[in-house]
C-alpha cells in the first residue's frame, strides 16, 4: 500500500488546486511582494548545565541505577541552518539541526534535517507541498490536543524547532466580504513504511487528515479531522480571540479512537490497551500596560496514567532494584510512556514575562511554572534572557522540581538545575 501514496498525493493536491483556481481573483497583483531568490540563516549554541540531583527518587534509580553521584554537568551545543530558494512560483525550503551533548555517561550526538520540502504556489490562494515538514496545528502554547500530524512540543521550551514528517498537503484560501472573512482548506497525506515516517506508527497506510479554516466574527476556528491508519481515527477543533488589544483567549478540544496504551497490570505484567479519551486546553494571553505578558492554560490530557497508576510504577522502581526481571520490566514501562512528559492527567501552565524592567534595554526575564494538579507537583523555571549585543542572545535558566513521594515531579532524577545557553545568529 505504501506505493501508491504519490500517485494519490497527485490526485489530492490536483484536486485541491483545481478547486481553488475557480476561486482565484486573477486581478490579484503580487509583484509588490516578490522576495529574493534565496535565504539563509541560522544559529550555533552552546549550553553548560550543573544539575542537583535526588538520589532517592524513583528517577534517579532508572537514569543512575547503581551510582552514588549528587550532582551532573552536562554540555550541549546545536547548530541550525535554514534556507530558502525560490523561483517564480517554486520554492526549497529546507531545516538542518545538529546537536551533540556530552554528559556523565558520555557523548551522544544527532544530525537530521529537521524540513525539506518544495512547495508550489499554482495561484495567489493556492500552495501544493510536498517533502518533510513540520505543521504548527494548534492555538496552544505548551500544548496541541490537535497536533494530529505533528511531534509534540516541548512544554517546558515550546518555542524549540521541531523535527517533521514526511508529507503530502495541498491548501487553498479565498476571502470573502461579511461575517465570514476567510476560509482555508487544507488536506495532508502522510504515508508509513519502514523507511519513511516509521515512528508514526505502523507501515502501509496513508494517514490522511483534513483541516478547515475560518475567521468568522473575528474569531479564528480550526475545524481538523484525521483518519485511521497508524493511529486511530481523532477528530478536533481549536478556535482564537482578541477580546480587546491586550487580551486573547484560545482552546483545543480532540477525541481519539483506538488509541493503544502500555499499562502495568495488578500482576506487574506490561499489558497494551485500546482506549478512546478527550484532550482539551484552555489558555489565555494577557499584556498589561507595563508591558508583562502573562500566559495561562489548563490542560487536560485524556490520554494520560492515573495518580493510581503513577504510583505504582514508582513502586515498581523502588522494588526492582536486586531483581533483573523487575528492573526490565520497569525499564519497558518508563521507555512506554511513564516517564515522558506531562505523563499524566490534568496540567496548568502559567508563564509571566517582563520586557526591559527598570528599563533595562535588551533584557527580559521570565516564570514559568507546569503544575500536575492531579498530584500536587510541579517544575518552576525562572529564567533572564539578553540580546543587547547584535546576533548574540543569552539566556540564563534555572530549573527547580517539587513535589512529595510518588508524585511526577517530585520523582525526577534532577531537584535543580542551571543552564546558560549562548546563541549566535547568522
Amino acid at each position: 500500500m505504501t506505493c501508491a501514496w504519490p500517485r494519490w498525493g497527485l490526485v489530492l493536491l490536483g484536486a485541491l488546486a483545481v478547486a481553488a483556481s475557480a476561486w482565484a481573483d486573477e486581478t490579484f497583483d503580487v509583484s509588490a511582494f516578490e522576495k529574493k531568490p534565496y535565504e539563509l540563516g541560522g544559529y550555533v549554541e552552546v549550553r553548560p548545565e550543573r544539575q542537583w540531583l535526588r538520589r532517592d527518587s524513583t528517577g534517579y534509580l532508572l537514569q543512575y541505577p547503581g551510582e552514588t553521584r549528587s550532582t551532573a554537568d552536562r554540555l550541549g551545543a546545536d547548530i541550525e541552518l535554514t534556507g530558502v530558494l525560490r523561483h517564480e512560483s517554486l520554492s526549497f525550503n529546507f531545516t538542518g539541526h545538529a546537536s551533540a551533548l556530552d554528559g556523565p555517561h558520555g557523548t551522544t550526538t544527532d544530525a537530521r534535517m529537521y524540513e525539506a520540502y518544495a512547495s508550489w504556489r499554482a495561484d495567489p490562494r493556492t500552495v501544493a507541498v510536498i517533502g518533510k515538514r513540520a505543521l504548527q496545528w494548534g492555538t496552544g502554547y505548551a500544548w496541541n490536543p490537535v497536533g494530529f500530524m505533528q511531534r509534540p512540543k516541548d512544554p517546558f521550551d515550546p518555542e524549540l524547532s521541531r523535527e517533521g514528517y514526511g508529507m503530502v498537503v495541498g491548501s487553498f484560501v479565498q476571502s470573502f466580504d461579511g461575517p465570514l472573512q476567510t476560509v482555508a482548506l487544507t488536506g495532508v497525506l502522510l504515508p508509513t513504511s519502514s523507511g519513511l515516517n516509521p515512528d508514526f506508527g505502523p507501515p502501509g497506510h496513508l494517514n490522511p487528515a483534513i483541516k478547515l479554516y475560518g475567521l468568522v466574527y473575528d474569531t479564528d476556528v480550526n475545524l481538523i479531522y484525521a483518519g485511521p491508519g497508524s493511529r486511530g481515527p481523532r477528530v478536533g477543533f481549536d478556535f482564537s480571540r482578541n477580546l480587546g488589544s491586550n487580551l486573547e483567549i484560545h482552546g483545543e478540544w480532540a477525541h481519539t479512537a483506538d488509541a493503544p496504551r502500555a499499562v502495568l497490570t495488578a500482576g506487574n505484567t506490561l499489558a497494551v490497551e485500546t482506549r478512546s479519551f478527550v484532550n482539551y486546553l484552555l489558555g489565555l494571553r494577557y499584556l498589561t500596560e507595563r508591558e508583562t505578558t502573562i500566559i495561562f492554560e489548563v490542560y487536560r490530557n485524556g490520554g494520560g496514567f492515573s495518580t493510581a497508576e503513577s504510583e505504582q510504577f514508582f513502586d515498581l522502581v523502588r522494588t526492582s532494584g536486586g531483581n533483573d526481571a523487575l528492573a526490565k520490566l520497569a525499564a519497558r514501562a518508563a521507555a512506554q510512556g511513564y516517564t515522558r512528559p506531562n505523563a499524566m492527567r490534568n496540567y496548568i501552565n502559567l508563564r509571566i514575562s517582563q520586557k526591559e524592567p527598570f528599563e533595562v534595554l535588551n533584557f527580559t526575564p521570565a516564570v514559568t511554572l507546569i503544575a500536575n494538579t492531579d498530584d500536587r507537583s510541579f517544575s518552576l523555571i525562572p529564567e533572564a534572557v539578553y540580546t543587547g549585543v547584535n546576533n548574540l542572545e543569552l539566556r540564563l535558566r534555572l530549573g527547580l522540581n517539587g513535589g512529595g513521594v510518588s508524585t511526577e515531579y517530585g520523582e525526577k532524577a534532577v531537584r535543580a538545575r542551571v543552564e546558560l545557553r549562548v546563541r549566535y545568529f547568522f
